[in-house]
């Protein structure tokens, strides 16, 4: 009963305490390795975040019929930019002190956007549900009684896409076209801190590094017709994406359900935006 008290009052300041309308992280786990060499363990993880993006120049070029008719520049601002991921996880013990893993699984985002000049003008994109992936290392480097001692390192990829057409007749003329937003990121992590026994529980966490970047490219084609006169156009527009906070810190807890599986609940915050993870680990060998 006590452990499922902790972990239901973790899910309680989690939802209940912190805004969410900032920068957000995944899961990650404890920072130290918890297999002995050659084991392996498998587990599923789910992390939640929400999100506004530093504001993003983005580079514009119009082209009528294959030439290059007009370029221009604007900026992009972002808000509730939510993304959740779902991710299966394989770990091998390298040696008793050091594990590696990868992880492949889901990802659904969702986020608004309007360009700076556009005032409240906000215009929402659900992307396709897509593929995200990852790989990170553990390593403990020093070991106490009740208190182990290890850094953790994450890479995250996420390739998703939203798409659209429509069409317009009016007055004997007619025009098609076809919307095209992709979304490329990457994120690092860099955690160091420890993993404490509590007895019948773990409580881990630390201060961490974290670095963004990312990709938004807009492809619009179409034609028109206007009787006596056709053509078709090409606009095409890109820019960076970066996280706004680098350096921030996490806490999570840690609970054996029986002798080869464990919970985990952890939470994630810079200076300005939170995070929440979870994850079901099951020791294989």
């Amino acid at each position: 009963m006590g452990k499922k008290l902790l972990l239901l009052g973790l899910v309680f300041v989690v939802v209940g305490v912190w805004t969410p309308n900032v920068f957000a992280f995944g899961y990650v786990g404890r920072p130290t390795a918890e297999l002995n060499k050659g084991q392996w363990s498998a587990g599923f993880n789910y992390s939640y975040s929400t999100q506004d993006l530093d504001t993003t120049k983005m580079k514009g070029s119009y082209y009528e019929d294959g030439v290059l008719d007009d370029s221009d520049s604007y900026k992009l601002k972002s808000k509730d930019f939510d993304t959740q991921r779902y991710l299966g996880r394989i770990v091998y013990g390298v040696n008793d002190s050091w594990e590696v893993y990868g992880q492949l699984g889901g990802a659904d985002v969702k986020g608004k956007f309007r360009g700076e000049e556009d005032e409240d003008e906000w215009w929402g994109i659900n992307f396709d549900n897509d593929f995200t992936w990852g790989w990170g290392t553990k390593i403990t480097f020093a070991k106490q009684p009740k208190t182990n001692w290890g850094v953790a390192l994450q890479m995250n990829w996420l390739n998703t896409s939203f798409s659209e057409k429509d069409s317009d007749e009016e007055d004997g003329s007619s025009e098609s076209w076809k919307e095209n937003t992709d979304l490329k990121t990457w994120d690092l992590l860099i955690a160091v801190g420890p993993t404490v026994d509590m007895g019948g529980w773990k409580l881990y966490g630390g201060p961490f590094y974290y670095y963004l970047s990312g990709d938004l490219d807009y492809k619009e084609t179409g034609t028109w017709d206007e009787g006596e006169d056709s053509g078709s156009w090409i606009y095409k527009e890109s820019g960076d994406l970066e996280a706004q906070s680098n350096f921030g810190g996490y806490i999570g807890a840690q609970v054996d359900i029986t002798k080869t599986c464990n919970a985990s609940l952890e939470f994630s915050a810079t200076g300005d935006g939170w995070g929440a993870g979870a994850g079901l680990t099951f020791l294989c060998k």
